[in-house]
């Protein structure tokens, strides 16, 4: 199978990450081709194995995986400045197409600058509203909310609420005596999985709303 992706493959595998913790222990370098627009190119995400494994040298005295030199690839951004890019285009827009990621890509490849849409010096874009149904950076994030609680488990909820939440359990109790009770808002992936599978060990399924991160993925079920 190849390990060869075009560059929307290369987005989305970025963006599936949970946070940036994730991404640099999965991915080290983004490679590509030297030739042709970036929209149409290859590209290949080295994990730090693949730098470590019989590297080779490159034209220019440095190394890299026999893979990427095999088909013909060079370094082209680290993977965590690759994300970087990403996140302030998508900061800025946060409905950002493929090619205006490429453009964002293109420009700091070239010009070592991110590109400005007239909001990122100024930080106007930080103080923009969340867009509804998409993350605010690069990777996904999520609502998580109690909604059900059976009379028998209110205890229990209560309990795990207030570790959550950090109040006390007499808060946690009346919060669950009138649910919906939020236990998260525009949580990461690896928040998502710890919350879900706290209540899931009590037996109490969340209801999830899923902040996509990317505009051209289909919204997910909740």
């Amino acid at each position: 199978m190849s390990r060869l992706m075009n560059l929307r493959e290369a987005i989305e595998a970025l963006a599936a990450c949970f946070n940036d913790t994730d991404l640099y222990e999965r991915f080290s370098w983004v490679y590509a081709r030297d030739s042709g627009e970036l929209i149409d190119n290859r590209f290949f995400l080295s994990c730090n194995a693949d730098e470590e494994e019989d590297p080779v040298e490159d034209e220019r005295g440095g190394e890299m995986p026999a893979y990427a030199a095999e088909h013909g690839l060079r370094h082209y951004l680290e993977a965590a400045t690759f994300a970087d890019v990403l996140s302030v285009q998508k900061t800025q827009r946060p409905l950002s197409t493929l090619e205006e990621f490429a453009a964002a890509l293109k420009h700091y490849h070239e010009q070592d600058a991110f590109l400005d849409l007239g909001q990122f010096a100024s930080g106007e874009c930080a103080g923009n509203e969340p867009q509804a149904g998409i993350s605010r950076e690069l990777y996904a994030e999520y609502d998580l909310r109690l909604a059900e609680c059976p009379p028998e488990r209110i205890g229990e909820a209560a309990r795990a609420s207030a570790a959550l939440l950090q109040i006390n359990v007499a808060q946690a109790l009346a919060r669950c005596r009138q649910l919906p009770m939020s236990l998260g808002m525009r949580v990461d992936g690896r928040a998502r999985d710890r919350i879900e599978a706290k209540f899931a060990d009590l037996s109490l399924p969340l209801e999830r709303t899923t902040h996509r991160s990317l505009a051209w993925l289909p919204p997910e079920a909740t």
